[in-house]
């Protein structure tokens, strides 16, 4: 049995393994995606996780994983070349701190979104109070990425070579851009020049966002904080 990927292809947590296969170069996986238009969740995704979410990979043997930071380092295990971890032990710490760094980012994101787009409106509770506070968190967090990527001095975040710090930041930035129309805050010009240049590799090719949702997503950046540290 080979393994298998349940994805939501455009989805905030499922878009950094699709980076990162792309960059891996690892095609040997069968991929089920799923349609939000479609209902959410969908049945099958019950028997697959507790929380409904997505990305999960199925393993040979059946183990079930259901973290995309879990299914990544899995990855890196069983395919260690290319390494996008890091080389050494001081390169590998400085990636995973890089990764700590955006997953919160990622996660104030999330409840920016939930709690101040139009998308989830009627949905659950929204609070333009929690929203404008997360927006703030989420702001904070790039800019402490754009300060230790500054510190880097590498042509990507971690060095010189890519790592899944690169594959998370560009699912979480290009994810906030292209569906919420949030760009990135004022003063991160290490980010914002890495954002550019790594826009144009072929793994980050932007997928396809459902119409609807494009919608009533751009009503988010309403609720912008200031932009200025």
């Amino acid at each position: 049995m080979s393994m298998t990927l349940y994805e939501l292809e455009w989805g905030l947590y499922p878009r950094r393994v699709g980076i990162y296969l792309a960059e891996k170069g690892i095609t040997d996986i069968d991929r089920i995606a799923f349609d939000l238009l479609a209902g959410w969740p969908p049945p099958e995704l019950a028997q697959l996780s507790p929380l409904a979410t997505v990305p999960i990979l199925r393993t040979e043997d059946g183990t079930l994983i259901r973290s995309s930071i879990a299914i990544l380092e899995y990855f890196e295990e069983r395919f260690p070349s290319p390494g996008m971890l890091g080389a050494t032990p001081e390169l590998r710490a400085r990636t995973r701190e890089l990764v700590a760094v955006i997953d919160e980012a990622a996660l104030h994101f999330g409840t920016w979104c939930h709690k101040g787009s139009p998308a989830f409106a009627g949905r659950e509770e929204q609070s333009r109070e929690a929203a404008t506070i997360a927006a703030d968190a989420y702001y904070g967090r790039l800019r402490l990425l754009d300060t230790l990527a500054r510190e880097t001095a590498g042509t990507f975040l971690a060095g010189d070579g890519v790592t899944i710090a690169d594959c998370i930041t560009m699912a979480t930035l290009q994810f906030a851009k292209k569906l919420y129309g949030v760009p990135l805050p004022e003063g991160c010009s290490v980010l914002r020049n890495w954002y550019d240049m790594f826009s144009k590799r072929p793994s980050a090719t932007a997928p396809c966002y459902p119409e609807p949702l494009l919608a009533v997503a751009h009503g988010l950046p309403n609720i912008c904080p200031p932009t200025s540290p």
